[in-house]
This record gives structure tokens, C-alpha cells and sequence, in this order.
């Protein structure tokens, strides 16, 4: 089923965890509309701007699956919301992060938040659990074996 132009449901759902632990990490019809919605409102317009592929390195994960690999049962992931992303072709998640948020805000699009997570990949979302749309643009770096967020990307 494609989600956008570009972006299917099948890309949107991979997870080498959920294959390894022998589960399955399809969505319901909720979490496939809000799929379809960040492809729509998020990812394919940055695939446009960016003139080249995208790929999604993690989509939708189920609250099953987001807590095999450690994840918050209240992650935007498990909703359908948010997926991180890299463009090799593009650059490296530093660079391409940079150029998202300045897509996102030179085209006046709505987000919830944009992640420069470890250096090496860049996590969007549409909006968090609840519906906000709060814009952040955040930094996520590893310090002492805890994950420590920054605001702004550096």
C-alpha cells in the first residue's frame, strides 16, 4: 500500500527486532491513517525539497516492539507518528538535519519534532501522542550511558 508517492506501508513498518522476536509489527487502520499523514505532511514534502531518497530506518513500531528495543510506550513511533530517517545520498544526519528544519520552516510546515539523534540519524515526527505540534528542534547525544537531549542542533 503506498502511503505517499514515494513512501509505502511495507517501508513504514520494517523492524529487524519484531523479524528477530518472530512478531508481527503491522498497524491498525488508526495508526495506518496517522502513517499515511506523516508521509503526507512531513516526509514526502522533504523528499521533494531534498530531490533524493529518503530512507526510513524506523517507522511505525508497535508498543510490543518499542519496548523490545527500550523504547517509551508513549513514543510517537507507536502511534504511527515519526520515523527516523538518513539521505546517504543527501549528506550525513548532521547535514541533513540542518536542511530539514530548514525546509520545515521556510515552507511553513507544522512538526512536532525534529532529533538529531546521536549523529546518526534524524527522527521526525508529525505530532506527539496527544495531537501537539510543538516544533522542537532537538539534539540527542549519549553521556554517561543516558540518553541527554539539547535544544537546537549541535
Amino acid at each position: 500500500m503506498q502511503l505517499s508517492k514515494n513512501f509505502s506501508l511495507s517501508e513504514m513498518t520494517i523492524s529487524q527486532a519484531a523479524a528477530r522476536a518472530g512478531w508481527d509489527n503491522q498497524p491498525n487502520a488508526i495508526n495506518t491513517m496517522n502513517l499515511k499523514r506523516l508521509c503526507n505532511d512531513i516526509l514526502q514534502p522533504l523528499r521533494d525539497e531534498l530531490g533524493t531518497s529518503i530512507h526510513v530506518s524506523s517507522g511505525y513500531r508497535s508498543i510490543k516492539v518499542n519496548r523490545l528495543i527500550g523504547g517509551s510506550d508513549t513514543s510517537a513511533h507507536s502511534f504511527g507518528f515519526a520515523a527516523d530517517i538518513t539521505s546517504p545520498s543527501f549528506g550525513n544526519a548532521t547535514k541533513l538535519a540542518h536542511r530539514i528544519v530548514e525546509i520545515l520552516k521556510t515552507k511553513n510546515i507544522k512538526f512536532d519534532q525534529v532529533i538529531l539523534e546521536f549523529g546518526e540519524w534524524v527522527h521526525v515526527a508529525v505530532c506527539n501522542r496527544t495531537g501537539l505540534q510543538r516544533g522542537q528542534v532537538l539534539t540527542a547525544k549519549k553521556i554517561g550511558g543516558k540518553t541527554v537531549y539539547s535544544q537546537g542542533l549541535t
